[in-house]
């Protein structure tokens, strides 16, 4: 047998490990959308309250009107400035960012009302469209500065603008169309700037600034921040949903993932001792299933521990780990019996080996994958070490089997037979025993089949689930202290 075949292979153990890293780097990772969800809505609490917080700077400067500049005619104009600034301030921080208007460093009588960008604003609310602009431009004729802009009702600015356009509303007469045009005709002129560039909309409408009804008007920005406050909080919650649900898809295999461990998994020397010593016995004449408790001793193998040191290529581990429910070192060994044969039968094609040779070299391949198959029953003293090679060498010759069946042409019926008489001859003398154990065998593996496929049925209830996920654990000898049996015990393990 040709020792190339086992040359460049990794263990079934690094790719077992790769999905245990793999599986555990998946719960970091969702653990850390909990967090940050966690800290995105503690942080969006934070700027709720702080738009809050200038809502309640308004109404504190509306409690007293006393305080507010002119008659109960003119109060508006300054109730407009704090509107202005107060709002904008609120929706600018609730989204996280920096507060962008001010009073601070303006006189209560300076030419400019406030800081708006660093920019400074007159706000100009009169009562009808024309008058306003007329104040706009007599205040910028008395202090002739072209840094300043002038904030107007908002409803006022839409109609200067439809005006403009050639659109004007159907209540405005001609001469009020005229008056309109020609002011915005001086204010260019005169301030040598676009009127868009020097007149800017205010986010209130003149009625909605009046003392009687900005009570109102307060109410309704604040109910759009809290409407809006929810929209954040939910967003942020459906981000974390959709991240949850892309990192949970990853636990799946990949092609590019099973491509990049097969290029990048270090080469790992398989160990041949073992299949050294059962091929040196089997050339000296002794067959698997004649192998007595010495001889398994001294292949290392043992009816209270198993070791599997198959070694296999990445790319293949990793699918049939990933893809079926074969257990990382039967998995490997699968693989590692596969590429084996391959070799095998080319000598066999060759005529370079006896179909004989074909047979017992390719039981051998397969022995990895006939003890791990049997490795359970083997660690729980299912299997009495009398029996035990023949066993094996029932389930390897049944690989040898499966691999070249309908690969040999006219010889297979050849095979067919070697192979026959071999398994009759184990049969015979392990019948009872062999069905026996396969019962076992077949039995315990469903019985896991179940736990499993009732703990992740995705059509089932959060209680079916939460009491089928106990039950596994508890099946996996998992200690009762570390399961979460309810919504008690989830919340202690994230919160403490």
């Amino acid at each position: 047998m040709s020792t190339n075949v086992w040359n460049d292979q990794i263990s079934a153990a690094g790719i077992d490990g790769f999905n245990f890293w793999k599986s555990q780097s998946i719960a970091k990772q969702l653990d850390q959308i909990v967090r940050k969800k966690l800290m995105d809505q503690k942080q969006q609490n934070i700027n709720f309250e702080n738009a809050l917080s200038h809502m309640i700077k308004m109404r504190q400067f509306l409690s007293n009107p006393n305080n507010i500049l002119g008659s109960d005619y003119t109060k508006h104009g300054e109730i407009a400035e704090h509107l202005e600034v107060n709002v904008r301030n609120a929706w600018v921080v609730l989204q996280g960012q920096k507060e962008v208007a001010t009073f601070d460093g303006v006189n209560r009588t300076a030419p400019e009302d406030f800081i708006l960008d660093n920019v400074k604003y007159q706000s100009k609310f009169v009562n009808g469209s024309n008058n306003t602009l007329k104040h706009v431009l007599a205040h910028f004729r008395k202090y002739q500065d072209k840094s300043m802009n002038y904030s107007i009702p908002k409803d006022q600015y839409q109609v200067i603008e439809a005006t403009k356009s050639g659109n004007p509303p159907h209540y405005l007469n001609e001469k009020s169309v005229r008056a309109i045009l020609q002011k915005i005709e001086e204010i260019e002129c005169e301030t040598g700037q676009s009127f868009q560039s020097v007149v800017k909309p205010s986010i209130s409408k003149y009625s909605e600034t009046e003392l009687g009804r900005v009570g109102g008007t307060v109410s309704k920005h604040q109910d759009q921040l809290v409407d809006e406050n929810q929209r954040i909080q939910d967003k942020i919650e459906q981000k974390a949903r959709e991240r949850i649900k892309f990192t949970e898809a990853n636990k799946g295999p990949s092609i590019r993932e099973g491509s990049k461990i097969t290029v990048t998994s270090a080469t790992i020397t398989a160990s041949l001792n073992t299949i050294t010593i059962i091929y040196r016995k089997v050339k000296d004449g002794k067959k698997i299933q004649d192998f007595e408790m010495n001889d398994w001793k001294e292949i290392g193998l043992s009816p209270v521990k198993v070791s599997i040191k198959g070694g296999v290529t990445s790319g293949t581990i990793y699918t049939l780990t990933n893809l079926t429910s074969l257990s990382a070192p039967f998995a490997g060994a699968v693989a590692s019996a596969t590429m084996g044969l391959t070799s095998l039968m080319a000598d066999l094609k060759k005529n370079q080996i006896t179909m004989d040779d074909f047979v017992t070299q390719g039981q051998i391949l397969c022995l990895e994958a006939g003890i791990a198959a049997t490795g359970g029953a083997i660690g729980q003293m299912l299997i009495p070490i009398p029996v035990l090679g023949s066993i094996i060498g029932t389930v390897t010759a049944n690989f040898v089997w499966g691999y070249a069946q309908d690969k040999l042409g006219a010889r297979e019926q050849e095979l067919k037979k070697i192979l026959d008489t071999y398994t009759q001859s184990i049969l015979s003398k392990v019948d009872t025993a062999y069905k026996d154990i396969i019962s076992k065998i077949n039995t315990a593996y469903a019985h896991y089949n179940s736990l499993l496929d009732a703990a992740f049925n995705v059509n089932a209830n959060s209680a079916v689930l939460a009491a089928a996920s106990v039950d596994l654990a508890l099946e996996l000898c998992v200690h009762k202290s570390k399961i979460l049996k309810n919504d008690d015990d989830l919340e202690a393990f994230f919160l403490v």
